[in-house]
């Protein structure tokens, strides 16, 4: 077993586009309209599908927060300025955790959370 992608369900693919490729830096590597997948630096994809699209397939229940992205970036700081109108939270150390993070929500509303190391508290 493998898992290639984390796919967010979005009503808005170019919103979502825009975010993690223009804001985050992700790349582009596949856009079939309605379905894209981006590249962030790893192995795993990231997946942006319409939800009505999926809902054709499957019932879907309301979204909500049952998910959090996880991204490392070089600086906290810098990205939340960067995303200032996307920020929710932080920036914030998190010393039992050895991460200084900043939490945002793209345009569909999920949650990431956006880190970097920081010395953990003895």
């Amino acid at each position: 077993m493998k898992l290639t992608h984390v796919r967010l369900l979005v009503d808005d693919v170019r919103a979502g586009v825009a975010f993690y490729r223009d804001a985050l830096g992700f790349e582009l590597t596949e856009d079939f309209g309605e379905y894209v997948q981006l590249a962030g630096g790893s192995d795993i994809a990231l997946a942006l599908f319409l939800r009505k699209g999926q809902e054709d397939a499957i019932a879907l229940e309301p979204p909500g927060d049952r998910a959090l992205l996880g991204i490392a970036v070089d600086s906290v700081d810098r990205t939340a300025e960067e995303l200032a109108e996307h920020v929710v939270a932080g920036p914030a150390d998190q010393p039992d955790w050895g991460l200084r993070v900043v939490w945002v929500r793209d345009p569909a509303g999920n949650l990431l959370e956006l880190y970097e190391r920081i010395p953990m508290s003895e």
